[in-house]
């Protein structure tokens, strides 16, 4: 009887310990916004939200609110509170203070998911195992009827508090290998909760892709991916390039392709002999996952745009491929006028198009 009352005991204590140390949240984030942020009423219908690639985006909403005004009596008003340094975790948190929510919201972003740290590496098998629970549909129903719960249910986490204003932190190129996986994850069940947070407050939710400056050439080459050899045969493929020779660099670049796997500088030259030669699929293909396997994170790449194109797919969320109308038009000429930005024609198309699904949505 003393050893059952022992261990009941000590399991009480150590469930009271985990409900005191972990908080209530029905998503298990790793981080905390140190913050609080004023509420707000959108003074619009559409709502255009996102990071610095939103806040450009939104510079050409007179063109979608053009499109979708056709035939009204009053032009439509858009909003945005789209802001350079807002990664998807920052917007929840803004979006999370409004008192009325907009009968359309507009994401556009992607590009500065890495600027911020927003969990401590030492907790990713933790954070890992949490989202796991938080995946089962039986769980999270629990949840959602006793958030209390969560105390419980998840591991506890230290977690990273947020500050008000964006810190951009240095990424090294082992420190960005380590994350790449949790940083994704997190990527991904942000937009999910996005998708939750608009179907509960009976708002549309558009997704967009974010387009991919091809021609820019990767950042940092990942060392494993490298050897000194490899880099003899890309400088060869570079002078066959400048010798007007694309049909041997294709040859040769493709074997190279064979034999090392994930050189993002190997991609990027291969991406480029292929655009030479006329082969828009293989050649944007190619270049995409240069973009994925850059070791710095400075931009949108390949695999945030699977993410939301995924998230979209599933949870039938309207999406705008963004990317794909640009990278469709990859062969023609100069698509961007800087490092992140299409050149504005592509704006005001995707506009065009963008209010054209609109009016069809809402039957205007």
């Amino acid at each position: 009887m003393i050893i059952i009352f022992v261990s009941v005991v000590t399991c009480g204590f150590l469930v009271w310990q985990r409900y005191e140390e972990n908080p209530e949240q029905i998503v298990p984030y790793p981080y905390f916004h140190n913050y609080s942020v004023d509420p707000m009423k959108p003074e619009a219908p559409i709502l255009i939200i996102g990071d610095r690639m939103g806040e450009y985006f939104s510079k050409f909403s007179v063109n979608l609110a053009e499109t979708i005004s056709v035939n009204l009596a009053k032009p439509i008003k858009i909003q945005s509170i789209a802001k350079k340094g807002h990664a998807l975790h920052r917007t929840l948190h803004q979006l999370k203070s409004l008192v009325q929510w907009p009968q359309i919201i507009i994401y556009q972003g992607g590009s500065e998911e890495f600027n911020e740290t927003k969990f401590f590496p030492s907790q990713m098998a933790k954070i890992k195992d949490n989202f796991n629970l938080y995946k089962d549909d039986r769980i999270e129903t629990l949840l959602i009827l006793y958030p209390w719960l969560s105390r419980i249910v998840y591991s506890p986490v230290n977690r990273v508090p947020i500050p008000q204003f964006p810190v951009v932190d240095e990424y090294n190129q082992m420190d960005y290998l380590k994350k790449l996986e949790t940083e994704l994850l997190l990527f991904e069940q942000q937009l999910v909760e996005l998708v939750n947070l608009t179907k509960n407050r009976n708002s549309l939710l558009i997704v967009t892709t974010t387009p991919i400056n091809l021609d820019e050439p990767p950042r940092k080459i990942c060392d494993f991916t490298s050897t000194s050899e490899l880099e003899v045969e890309i400088k060869d493929l570079r002078e066959m390039l400048k010798a007007n020779n694309p049909k041997e660099a294709y040859k040769k670049s493709g074997e190279l392709l064979q034999k090392y796997t994930g050189n993002s500088d190997l991609l990027y030259i291969h991406g480029q002999i292929s655009k030479r030669l006329g082969y828009l699929d293989e050649s944007v293909d190619t270049l995409l996952n240069s973009s994925a396997f850059d070791c710095q994170p400075w931009r949108a790449t390949h695999l945030q745009n699977s993410i939301v194109r995924k998230v979209a797919k599933n949870h039938q969320v309207i999406l705008f491929d963004f990317a794909r109308m640009v990278e469709n038009d990859y062969l023609t000429g100069p698509t961007f006028f800087d490092e992140i930005h299409p050149q504005n024609l592509y704006y005001e198309k995707a506009m065009e198009q963008l209010g054209l699904v609109i009016k069809s949505v809402l039957k205007l």
